[in-house]
């Protein structure tokens, strides 16, 4: 299945000729999680990102459904 991912501040650095425009287009396997997604982009889970389908927040092991538009963001801490 094909989808479309936008990537948001360092985590563009992952993807080489990332376009902020465009974004990226993803080809996963039906029901892949948001585990196996960020794997695909080479986006390391230690960077924490917030990945987010429709305005909602999805977690690691959340199912991707077709034709999706994902948004990843770095995660903020402060203080």
């Amino acid at each position: 299945m094909k989808i479309r991912v936008k990537l948001f501040s360092i985590l563009r650095e992952y993807v080489p000729d990332y376009n902020p425009q465009k974004g990226v287009e993803a080809d996963l396997s039906d029901g892949a999680t948001v585990s196996e997604l960020l794997s695909h982009l080479g986006i390391p889970v230690s960077e924490a990102p917030v990945v987010t389908c429709n305005g909602l927040v999805l977690h690691r092991g959340d199912t991707i459904q077709k034709e999706s538009a994902i948004e990843i963001f770095q995660s903020v801490a402060g203080g």
